[in-house]
């Protein structure tokens, strides 16, 4: 009857203290409102004690008190002597942690989400009193249950090597590669069979390696008939597994790979789903310069509108959209306001040309689903008008305007 009585407390706090509480246990306490929540957090029976050096395990079930968020709550003792700073560490692979910390010496309540790296949290903080404080282990969600480790440390450790819900780099770095190996202007086959390793999640999955040189970027295609392709990439230097899973239109992936380091870096060609498996293909080709994309005689200028059709077999841009290039001369200095508007598309724009280190990109900016680009022109000379959709699938007909801008 233990968990039943907490409960009807804590109901009965709530109901005086509803609107501190619900201020507090959101994450952004003020001194008072830590108090009332502080109340809170001592109304749980801990489950045990924590000591420097050592971790215990829980786990948050559905006995445990809710807070006001509908979260899970276990607490732990803590004893802290002043002057001295622990690092504590709460980690769990079935839910995306939330901590808390409480007591003396703190004017407000420690709270952290992903500080752990992946969905671990972590708090790190000087005990400023002797005495005795609570850690709270919760989730980020209502209603979230599993084990979890929490840790404390003299020192923080190194926390995990990738964002929460992004892919363990572990689970890549594990496969065999078995002497595959990719270059750039490669186009080589695979196959995905029963007997392929999977990633955990019992996608199937291939590894390649990949040689790279700093500064340097390729683009990296994985097509197949056969299942809706997914793509990985990992390596020295990156500090997330970068992944894609339509960027090449249809079921195809494509990523642009930028090498921080020289090295060998790690391509993974894989499926969304567990279903599917057979043949694929891997194209390694330099990146796509917008600015030197064929417009196969077309063009457009300043004052005029043009009338086109966007199709599937268009070039791709280096983020996977079908782009129908327009050539416009300009000079420097004088300011152009580009329409793109499309009433079978999502409208996507893009503007690049010499002097933009960057090509210049809109989605909505005309309103709607219609894009616009206003731009000074740095330099002199021939510039790409690509007129594109957010949705690398669609296609239809669509209208580009330029006109003169006002300074």
């Amino acid at each position: 009857m233990r968990e039943v009585n907490v409960v009807l407390y804590a109901n009965r706090l709530l109901s005086v203290t509803s609107a501190a509480l619900c201020v507090f246990v959101l994450g952004a306490p003020h001194r008072a409102e830590a108090q009332a929540g502080r109340s809170l957090f001592e109304l749980l029976d801990p489950e045990g004690e924590l000591t420097v050096g050592a971790e215990v395990w829980g786990a948050l079930s559905t006995a445990d008190v809710r807070d006001p968020r509908d979260s899970y709550l276990e607490a732990w003792l803590l004893e802290g002597r002043a002057g001295e700073s622990v690092t504590v560490d709460m980690i769990s692979d079935e839910f995306d942690s939330y901590l808390y910390v409480v007591g003396p010496g703190l004017g407000e309540t420690l709270n952290d989400d992903d500080s752990g790296g992946a969905c671990h949290a972590r708090i790190t903080f000087t005990f400023l009193e002797n005495g005795t404080f609570r850690v709270i282990a919760s989730s980020t969600s209502s209603q979230q249950t599993g084990p979890y480790v929490l840790r404390v440390s003299d020192t923080p450790g190194p926390a995990a090597g990738y964002s929460c819900g992004g892919m363990n780099p572990a689970l890549l770095t594990d496969l065999p590669t078995d002497g595959r190996r990719l270059a750039l202007g490669d186009v080589v086959s695979g196959s995905l069979s029963g007997g392929s390793p999977t990633i955990g999640d019992g996608r199937r999955a291939e590894a390649w390696l990949l040689g790279g040189r700093a500064g340097e970027s390729v683009v990296v295609t994985l097509e197949s008939d056969a299942f809706d392709a997914y793509l990985y990439a990992t390596g020295p230097g990156l500090a997330d597994v970068l992944s894609d899973d339509d960027g090449a239109g249809e079921l195809n992936s494509r990523l642009t790979i930028t090498f921080p380091v020289d090295g060998d870096y790690l391509v993974v060609a894989s499926q969304l789903s567990g279903g599917g498996a057979g043949a694929y293909t891997i194209r390694v080709d330099e990146p796509v310069d917008l600015a030197e994309l064929p417009t196969e005689g077309r063009s457009i200028v300043v004052g005029g509108a043009v009338d086109g059709y966007l199709t599937q077999d268009d070039p791709l841009t280096p983020d996977g959209r079908h782009g129908q290039a327009w050539a416009l001369e300009g000079r420097a200095g004088e300011i152009y306001v580009i329409d793109l508007i499309s009433d079978d598309f999502d409208a996507y724009l893009y503007f690049a040309g010499p002097g933009l280190s960057e090509p210049l990109t809109d989605d909505d900016g005309a309103g709607d689903l219609d894009s616009r680009i206003t731009v000074t022109l740095p330099e002199d000379g021939t510039y790409r008008v690509v007129a594109s959709a957010l949705d690398a699938s669609a296609s239809g007909k669509f209208q580009l305007l330029v006109n003169r801008g006002e300074p």
